[in-house]
């Protein structure tokens, strides 16, 4: 009788299990994200400078320390096609301590979404082109380092990863977000990554709550700071 119940019980816990994951499945708008492409992109690299003709136009260039390793294209979701990419800079032992990600993405016209980012609690200015812009002590998930499949961070760290490149265990983390029309239909964003270990300090500790926490705004200004000093915006065109 006691076995029957095990038999039973586990039975209910397989078919809990995966009705769970069918409605992942079926509702997580990630799967609707379709694979990248690594050609016939809309911007261009020569050297240590992005170009981008459009939306917006602009001119990116970044410091001789840091390399470009590639690009790519794909639908985020369904709703927004997505054009990535990435320049990184190295440890002396060849490991990331710094990963740009530039994203510039719109929404597809099928769809009457709009970009609102006027929660983010503070705002940057790089050249002509102003940001919103969020930060973060960031930690990276031991059991999914790549992210959740299907989104655009789990694409970006894919790529890192396809060139040698894995994330720092511990990181500082700032978003920037530029809106170049009034439609807010589109958005260019620029996301650095920062090894924190030469500062001795983990993810974790300067975290609101974190042996650390009081730390975090001098590692979140000169985090920032180091952008505008490593990376600089011009209006192309």
């Amino acid at each position: 009788m006691k076995r029957k119940w095990v038999w039973r019980a586990g039975g209910a816990v397989l078919a809990a299990l995966v009705s769970l994951i069918t409605h992942i499945y079926w509702f997580d708008p990630a799967r609707r994200t379709t694979e990248p492409v690594y050609s016939e992109l809309s911007r261009s690299v020569t050297g240590n400078t992005l170009f981008s003709q459009n939306d917006p136009p602009v001119r990116m260039t970044f410091d001789e320390g840091f390399e470009y390793i590639g690009g790519q294209k794909f639908i985020l979701y369904g709703t927004a096609a997505v054009e990535q990419h990435f320049f990184v800079e190295e440890h002396p032992d060849g490991t990331l301590k710094s990963f740009f990600w530039l994203q510039f993405e719109g929404f597809l016209p099928d769809n009457d979404y709009t970009y609102d980012y006027s929660s983010s609690p503070l705002r940057l200015q790089i050249g002509d082109f102003d940001f919103y812009t969020d930060t973060a002590a960031g930690v990276t998930n031991r059991l999914m380092p790549l992210g959740w499949p299907g989104t655009d961070g789990y694409l970006a760290r894919k790529l890192a990863a396809d060139k040698g490149y894995a994330m720092p265990a511990d990181y500082a983390y700032a978003r920037l977000v530029h809106i170049p029309d009034d439609a807010s239909r589109k958005e260019l964003l620029i996301i650095f990554m920062e090894d924190l270990a030469p500062t001795g300090w983990t993810g974790e500790s300067l975290r609101e709550g974190g042996e650390h926490e009081g730390r975090w705004p001098e590692v979140e200004a000169a985090h920032l700071d180091r952008i505008k000093r490593v990376m600089t915006l011009t209006r192309a065109g």
